[in-house]
């Protein structure tokens, strides 16, 4: 498996979704703030939280060649906060996080991911390949 970053999870999971019968209304690369991607089908709306395992050649905080534990559970809280902001200010939509399936991401927080489910979050883990396993 190779370490992908958040615009290439990003890119990927777009593409799974269009291939689902999803319409990508908009989605964020690189620095820009906002949604990383907002889908719609049949009148529900998708907002997805993605993450990478790496940080991206152009990205002004790159430190290391991929995110250690403490960076990819910083990560992850801070997924968590931002999805449950957007249910706080969009009630109706649907939500989800999406990680790189990652050996080193899975030992750091795939046991923690199914709890999202509590929530009302799903989790993508995406892959390289562009094959997503949805939880």
């Amino acid at each position: 498996m190779s370490k992908i970053t958040e615009d290439e999870t990003v890119t990927i999971l777009a593409d799974h979704l269009k291939k689902s019968g999803w319409t990508i209304d908009s989605f964020c690369l690189g620095q820009t703030k906002g949604n990383d991607i907002v889908a719609s089908k049949s009148n529900k709306t998708l907002i997805v939280e993605a993450k990478g395992a790496k940080a991206g050649k152009n990205s002004p905080t790159k430190k290391r060649e991929y995110f250690d534990s403490g960076q990819i559970k910083t990560h992850f809280g801070k997924a968590i906060v931002k999805i449950l902001d957007e249910k706080y200010l969009n009630p109706k939509s649907k939500f989800a996080i999406a990680h790189p399936d990652d050996k080193d991401i899975r030992r750091t927080i795939g046991h923690l991911t199914p709890f999202l489910k509590t929530l009302g979050i799903k989790h993508f883990w995406v892959s390289a390949d562009g094959t997503v396993i949805e939880e």
